[in-house]
């Protein structure tokens, strides 16, 4: 009896590699039977004039889609290109307008206020100096008499 199930066993492991070849067999026969539909679908198209029309249509996309990357390319440089344009007039106003404001600032401190408008003279003649004239506008010693509604006189 176990002679008899050893050759059951055998008998379906031949089976069963039968059954594994046959079905690589029919995965291959489908394959082939799919191209030669699809060669047949281009043969019996009217359109179709060849693989030789068909590379170089291929070709002329190629072509095409590089020529629209450089297209993008060029556009994006010039973009680039006007941005830092924009970038260096800005830069450029900012620092005419940093140094006008300087300029402004320094002819603010500088600039000279002419003398009697919006200022107080000075009080006392050591303030004004040595020889300076007086509010009277006589100095004095000076031969100019002073103003007749002072009631003082400088000494002689």
């Amino acid at each position: 009896m176990n002679q008899g199930m050893e050759n059951v066993q055998r008998q379906i492991k031949y089976f069963n590699s039968n059954v594994s070849q046959t079905t690589q067999l029919l995965d291959i026969w489908v394959r082939v039977l799919s191209q030669t539909m699809h060669n047949q679908g281009y043969l019996q198209n009217p359109e179709w004039h060849g693989g030789q029309t068909d590379i170089a249509q291929l070709e002329g996309l190629v072509q095409r889609d590089i020529q629209r990357e450089e297209e993008a390319e060029r556009k994006r440089r010039a973009a680039e290109m006007e941005r830092e344009e924009r970038e260096k007039e800005a830069r450029e106003r900012r620092e005419r307008e940093h140094r006008r404001a300087e300029q402004e600032a320094e002819a603010r401190t500088t600039q000279v206020r002419p003398r009697g408008v919006g200022r107080r003279p000075p009080p006392g003649p050591a303030a004004r100096g040595r020889g300076a004239p007086t509010r009277r506008g006589t100095q004095r010693g000076s031969l100019i008499p002073p103003a007749t509604n002072s009631r003082i006189r400088p000494p002689r």
